[in-house]
């Protein structure tokens, strides 16, 4: 993703109504749900300190602690929903930084192969009719 296409893509999601986010966000959690479980099938090991990071990037953009706890708990599997709102824009850095991060520990052959089956599973979900999944890849 060039620099350029970044910016257009957060000043859209600023500009845009909640909808899209409210639509988005039961589509990133199933995405993100999915693919962390079959890590951790894997290696639970190796997904926790992947989590860690996921989390560590993501939450530099939050500006208040409670919505930092919210979101550790979650990406630590504690919570099963996401308490707060993110933008589409996180969310899509959060996938991405998942995918990155699990390249590294997992290679790219295999986690191409997660993700792709976390991406399909959720597109068999009745939410995905309301936010297609590929919209955060």
């Amino acid at each position: 993703m060039n620099a350029g296409k970044q910016v257009d893509l957060v000043v859209e999601t600023q500009t845009d109504n909640h909808g899209a986010v409210n639509e988005a966000l039961p589509v990133f959690e199933a995405v993100m749900t999915s693919f962390l479980t079959q890590l951790d099938a894997i290696d639970q090991k190796v997904t926790k300190k992947l989590r860690q990071s996921i989390f560590a990037q993501v939450s530099l953009r939050l500006s208040s602690l409670v919505e930092r706890q919210h979101l550790n708990a979650w990406i630590m599997g504690s919570a099963d929903q996401l308490q707060i709102n993110i933008g589409v824009v996180d969310m899509q850095n959060c996938i991405y930084h998942a995918y990155h991060s699990a390249c590294e520990s997992f290679g790219p052959s295999e986690t191409d192969e997660l993700l792709a089956q976390a991406v399909k599973q959720t597109e068999a979900m009745p939410i995905a009719r309301e936010f297609a999944p590929s919209k955060l890849l």
